[in-house]
């Protein structure tokens, strides 16, 4: 199977988040267990190096753990093709539909992510971390 990583369960896992971080982790090593091939998009790279920026407060740092932490996920880049899917896209959220139409030309399975409810009208199905430990 293959799973399509959101950025918040990258930060949540990366920040160390109070509510999220175990639900995310162990959706993340329960996928890996399952033998599943976990993905994350070249944006959700960029977004973790901005938003993490302040937390990791150092930044070499910063790049050292993004970087680590990266290297579990293959990369799926994003195309003008995705781009532009995602301006006709009846999601709402640019971004995830943008991420929600890399995942189906990328034939994923699965989003994981908190934010179930922004990929309602996504074509790939979208699973919170919870959903997915109970599920699999």
């Amino acid at each position: 199977m293959k799973i399509l990583i959101d950025t918040n369960i990258c930060l949540d896992i990366l920040q160390k988040r109070p509510d999220f971080y175990d639900f995310s982790r162990n959706a993340l090593l329960r996928a890996s267990e399952l033998g599943c091939k976990l993905y994350i998009t070249t944006v959700t790279v960029m977004d973790i190096m901005y938003i993490t920026r302040k937390f990791f407060k150092d930044n070499s740092l910063q790049k050292t753990a993004v970087q680590e932490f990266i290297s579990a996920f293959k990369l799926l880049k994003i195309s003008k093709r995705n781009i532009n899917h995602a301006f006709l896209s009846r999601i709402n959220d640019f971004e995830d539909a943008v991420q929600s139409d890399c995942a189906k030309s990328n034939s994923v399975n699965l989003i994981l992510t908190r934010n179930t409810k922004d990929f309602l009208n996504s074509k790939v199905k979208a699973i919170s971390p919870k959903d997915f430990l109970t599920q699999f």
